[in-house]
């Protein structure tokens, strides 16, 4: 093992970013019974059946029975390139995702988004909308994470001309015209992460903020073959962290653990992993805005933190009521330690 670089751990890893990976499991956990109008969130092992690809796939004589969406696309990709048939499908996946609408009850997303902080960072490889329209209602409560897309988002457009993304049917601020489409990356085994604009930007962010990451949580995201190059894109990027002999990193999924730890060999250092079933079980719900700083306090210091466990709220209200106290900390400790902006916190709020 290589020697670790000599650093501050204060100034590197109680300022790193905690990075949170999505994957379409995320989604479907968040949205278990659907859109705000029972619209299923698709899975790739049945996403032909939920967006009615069959009578088309049909027409065209492409098996799809026991077989799982990446495989297909991948099929009519290589035979059907830049034709009509492919742009069908396309069309109406992308279209299937953009019908669906928001819940106005809590969710899984809003959580997610409100107990992480503004050095943070959430990539999602989802076409749905639902993380983009859940960040945009918590916009009031400011401190919020960073968030890419890396394949693209049907509620995301972007103004190439002047290097901005925004939501759909809004306008760019500097010119005053509509964003455009993103484009989405659809499954094939050896995608060209660098031909979309938008996506190669998406990725360049996503790389900077994992190689400085502290803390790294991998939600419903089953690592695909077709998704190879993303898999070894995002190794490479995570073995230059210098900070990832001290990391920990949180799997969230149904699989076995032995599954999970067999799918994430690359990235996991030893023993540093947890793999759990439920986000209540996951750091992020313990240490609310805190998991930077309660993995630093127990591992390098010695001194773990009492836990400040996510209480089951039932509305968006109480989540950002309680979450105010702890984001009004952060400001405080940055302005009056504009050295060390996010220094520990250690005074984190007790419970009642």
């Amino acid at each position: 093992m290589s020697a670790l670089p000599m650093m501050d751990p204060k100034v590197t890893v109680i300022n790193s970013p905690h990075v949170v990976i999505l994957g379409a499991g995320a989604s479907r956990a968040t949205f278990p019974d659907g859109d705000k109008n029972s619209i299923e969130l698709p899975l790739m092992c049945d996403l032909v059946q939920k967006v009615e690809l069959e009578k088309l796939l049909d027409s065209h004589k492409i098996s799809y029975e026991n077989r799982n969406f990446e495989e297909i696309y991948d099929e009519i990709a290589t035979s059907y390139k830049d034709s009509e048939f492919l742009e069908t499908i396309e069309e109406r996946i992308h279209n299937y995702f953009a019908q669906m609408r928001l819940t106005d009850e809590l969710t899984l997303y809003d959580k997610i988004i409100l107990c992480l902080r503004k050095k943070d960072l959430i990539a999602t490889f989802n076409w749905d909308p639902f993380l983009a329209l859940v960040y945009r209602r918590n916009l009031h409560i400011k401190e919020l994470p960073r968030i890419v897309f890396l394949h693209g988002n049907v509620a995301i457009g972007v103004c190439l001309e002047d290097k901005v993304k925004g939501y759909m049917g809004e306008k760019c601020a500097t010119c005053g015209k509509y964003y455009q489409q993103t484009g989405l990356l659809y499954p094939i085994r050896d995608k060209n992460y660098k031909k979309n604009p938008f996506i190669a930007n998406e990725w360049n962010e996503f790389e900077s903020y994992l190689k400085r990451a502290y803390f790294l949580t991998i939600f419903g995201y089953n690592a695909p073959e077709s998704d190879v190059v993303a898999i070894d894109m995002m190794n490479n990027i995570w073995e230059k962290n210098q900070t990832r002999e001290l990391a920990e990193i949180d799997i969230i999924d149904i699989k076995t653990s032995e599954e999970l730890r067999e799918t994430w060999k690359e990235f996991i250092v030893r023993s540093h992993y947890s793999a759990i079933n439920d986000f209540k079980y996951s750091y992020i719900s313990a240490y609310p805005r805190r998991t930077c700083v309660a993995l630093f306090m127990a591992t390098i210091q010695q001194q773990p933190l009492q836990k400040n466990n996510l209480p089951d709220f039932n509305t968006l209200e109480d989540l950002h009521n309680w979450i105010s106290p702890l984001v009004e900390e952060e400001i405080l400790y940055r302005e009056e330690n504009k050295k060390f902006s996010g220094l520990p916190c250690n005074q984190i709020r007790e419970k009642d």
